[in-house]
């Protein structure tokens, strides 16, 4: 989906005007690519006047980060396990636009970057993460994945973004009290998910 298509929906879903923006607020957003994760990453940070951190982008502005942590037990083919990415995270949450919370995607991916989230929550005063997890089918995630048309995609490349998704939710449901977790139907048309995604938030 293009990006004038995405704001054109988003505007039709009243999402013009930051609501809601008085609320301390740490959303984890989880879903396999096709999912929905930009778009609804997009509503939310409009909505409650959230930034939007992606620990790829993170990785991908800052790979130096990652290098003095390259040891033997760290797999280079997952570099959102690597402890560097709690250094960016950190970083990036402490800018003053992040004081009332933040939106993260693809972060906590293992304990350590778990704990280490919740430590820096506290320290700012801000609650426990909410988990919001968009559920599709893996067939709708893999046939999504392949229509997104990137040319140097592989078939190789898109199984392994979903088994890294299947990791970080068994990762999560392990970690975090269910209570905390939220499953969304990321099937639905995008503005009932934005709308499922917000009954949650104002429970």
């Amino acid at each position: 989906m293009n990006r004038t298509r995405r704001l054109a929906i988003l505007s039709l879903l009243g999402a013009s005007a930051v609501l809601g923006a008085d609320r301390n607020l740490v959303i984890v957003l989880i879903g396999p690519t096709g999912s929905g994760k930009t778009t609804q990453a997009a509503f939310l940070q409009k909505r409650y006047g959230l930034p939007v951190i992606a620990a790829d982008d993170l990785i991908r502005q800052h790979p130096e980060a990652l290098k003095k942590y390259q040891t033997p037990g760290i797999d280079p083919g997952v570099p959102q396990s690597n402890p560097g990415v709690n250094d960016l995270v950190h970083d990036r949450i402490s800018q003053m636009d992040a004081k009332k919370g933040f939106i993260l995607d693809g972060y906590p991916a293992t304990k350590d970057q778990a704990d280490h989230l919740e430590a820096m929550v506290k320290e700012m005063g801000l609650p426990s993460p909410v988990i919001i997890v968009l559920d599709i089918p893996d067939k709708m995630a893999l046939k999504r994945d392949k229509n997104r048309g990137r040319e140097d995609d592989t078939p190789e490349q898109i199984e392994r973004r979903l088994k890294d998704y299947h990791r970080e939710m068994d990762f999560v449901r392990t970690y975090y009290p269910e209570a905390n977790i939220r499953t969304v139907d990321g099937t639905k048309p995008i503005p009932e998910v934005s709308k499922a995604i917000e009954a949650v938030l104002e429970k």
